[in-house]
């Protein structure tokens, strides 16, 4: 009898363990942890949490260096390009400057939220909402406009990644 106890036993730690593993490795697929240094570099250049940059390529481009959405925005950060040539220019990258290239973009788009933080007096899910819906919607939206579907979304996203991405900060 002590055999198969201790079988059993064994069995339900290696089941465990292979749960954990499982688990582990969907997450990873799910929640990608690319550009770690780079990521690092641009929050902590301009002051924000790294789990909220994460966050943010995540829901914007889950982590895609060549996304481009259907509205024009490039890049990790999904910047239009008439906002990246606003921060590219700020932070002296060189004219024409890559919009797909994983730093400029993370640069760049680290430096914008940062921005947008400051605008809305650190209220960081009103900037949340200039970075998806613009700063004069996240103003209405502040004011008592009904939210768009697609911001909501957005907010929730940043929500649930944040939640990930904070366990392995």
């Amino acid at each position: 009898m002590k055999k198969y106890v201790k079988y059993a036993a064994t069995a339900i730690i290696a089941t465990v363990f292979a749960f954990i593993s499982i688990f582990a490795i969907t997450l990873c697929i799910i929640f990608p942890n690319k550009y770690t240094d780079k990521v690092c570099a641009a929050a902590d250049e301009f002051g924000l949490s790294r789990p909220l940059v994460k966050s943010v390529i995540w829901a914007e481009s889950r982590f895609d260096k060549n996304a481009t959405s259907h509205k024009g925005a490039k890049g990790l950060m999904q910047l239009m390009p008439e906002t990246f040539d606003m921060c590219a220019k700020a932070l002296g990258l060189p004219k024409n400057a890559d919009m797909y290239d994983a730093e400029n973009s993370l640069r760049c788009g680290c430096y914008y939220l940062s921005i947008l933080i400051d605008k809305f007096d650190g209220n960081v899910t009103a900037a949340l909402m200039a970075y998806n819906a613009g700063e004069t919607n996240a103003r209405k939206f502040l004011d008592g406009e009904k939210i768009f579907p697609e911001t909501k979304k957005y907010l929730a996203n940043i929500d649930k990644a944040q939640k990930v991405y904070g366990i392995f900060n």
